[in-house]
């Protein structure tokens, strides 16, 4: 998968205890609200900020609204994301954000950064729908080898995150003459799930589409082929990344 070539050419998520029911209770109150979090939020109205999401890998990717199709700028935030309690995350490179209110499908919550606190409202992005196939490639991926070959300390060393909202980004560890990564749109292109399409225009339905084979996906492993309209081949190996 030329991910580095493509974007080059298209640019560019004090306590008593009172009994042992009540702990279990809280135990799985928090880890409901871990997991529910795991997703693209849409924010409303008008903000420096387009979109939070994130994933059960520990990443986050926020979106700016000065945003185009690379992450040069910052308009782009991508890092690590923990819990201070339930209701409290810690962004890297970004701040804290306290959720005040939560549903299945919008959240509100208040961006504590540099600049001060920002109050926003957002709504749940539509995903697509859960599988065994499409829960093992949605995850934040680190590139192992290209053709057979180590790319580790090289310029095609890069994380990767599919996620089920369609977001499709990547960034590199040695950025290349100023691009940082790049954002793009993915989607299935059978309906089992063997091949995906990709556009860095953010929408399905483009001429600089690009197809992608999918080898083998594990919960260790991904294994993509792309082919390209010159007939050049490449081979991808990535694995998985836990923060």
């Amino acid at each position: 998968m030329n991910i580095f070539k493509q974007i080059l050419l298209a640019f560019l998520t004090v306590v008593c205890l009172v009994s042992c029911d009540k702990e279990d209770t809280d135990e799985k109150s928090e880890i409901l609200d871990r997991v529910s979090i795991n997703a693209k939020w849409v924010v409303e109205g008008t903000s420096e900020f387009k979109s939070f999401e994130f994933n059960e890998s520990g990443n986050y990717i926020v979106i700016k609204e000065s945003t185009t199709k690379s992450s040069e700028n910052n308009s782009i935030l991508f890092g690590t994301y923990e819990y201070d309690d339930d209701k409290t995350l810690i962004l890297s490179d970004l701040g804290t954000i306290i959720i005040s209110d939560f549903g299945t499908d919008n959240i509100t919550f208040v961006v504590n950064g540099t600049s001060g606190d920002i109050t926003l409202n957002a709504n749940k992005q539509k995903e697509m729908d859960r599988s065994e196939q499409t829960d093992l490639f949605c995850r934040t991926w680190k590139m192992s080898s290209l053709n057979g070959v180590d790319v580790a300390g090289t310029d095609l060393e890069m994380t990767v995150v599919f996620s089920r909202s369609g977001t499709y980004f990547v960034k590199y560890v040695k950025p290349v003459n100023g691009i940082i990564g790049g954002l793009a749109k993915w989607s299935w292109l059978n309906t089992k799930k063997t091949e995906f399409v990709y556009s860095w225009e953010l929408s399905i339905g483009n001429e600089d589409e690009g197809t992608v084979e999918i080898i083998e996906v594990t919960s260790d492993m991904l294994k993509v082929l792309e082919v390209f309209e010159d007939g050049e081949e490449e081979l991808s190996i990535l694995v998985p990344v836990a923060n």
